[in-house]
């Protein structure tokens, strides 16, 4: 173990708490990016026709050439990805955010519920420990603790059991 290096009990930069601030920044810098890449005409995001929702999840459709019909399906993938680099160079080159970022693409269907050339992309912003599990945990866990505070005299008998005045 290197001298400098700090256990993660000591060092407070590894502490959950810290890592959820990060992600709240991170989060926050990538809505401020996208905002400003939206507002430039000659941006990668407008030139791919790039649109996001209310939670910055960007989105937009990618179409295979017709002479693609017929490959199989592995293959299709493979050209839907060959289609993304420069997506994903620009995600990760231009904005630095690859590894804040998950991919998904989706197939669409007509009405005969026959797969169509047409695909769905998402890029969603991934937090590295803020989740709803999280937060639900914290609430409960302090919801917790005020009630019993406020239950018993829990902060009264501490300060009569140390001498507190």
């Amino acid at each position: 173990m290197n001298k400098f290096m700090l256990p993660k009990i000591i060092n407070p930069f590894k502490w959950s708490i810290w890592i959820i601030i990060k992600d709240i920044q991170n989060y926050r810098e990538w809505i401020k990016i996208i905002n400003k890449e939206k507002e430039d005409p000659n941006s990668l995001f407008n030139k791919f026709k790039m649109k996001h929702n209310y939670f910055y999840t960007i989105y937009f459709p990618v179409h295979l050439r017709q002479e693609d019909k017929d490959l199989p399906d592995n293959i299709k993938r493979f050209r839907i990805i060959e289609m993304l680099s420069p997506v994903h160079r620009y995600f990760d080159e231009d904005l630095q955010f690859a590894e804040y970022i998950v991919p998904e693409f989706n197939q669409f269907y007509d009405e005969n519920n026959e797969p169509t050339l047409a695909y769905g992309i998402i890029y969603r912003f991934a937090f590295n420990k803020l989740s709803i599990k999280w937060v639900l945990s914290r609430i409960i866990f302090w919801g917790g603790l005020i009630w019993l505070c406020l239950k018993y005299p829990i902060i009264e008998w501490l300060k009569h059991l140390y001498g507190f005045f």
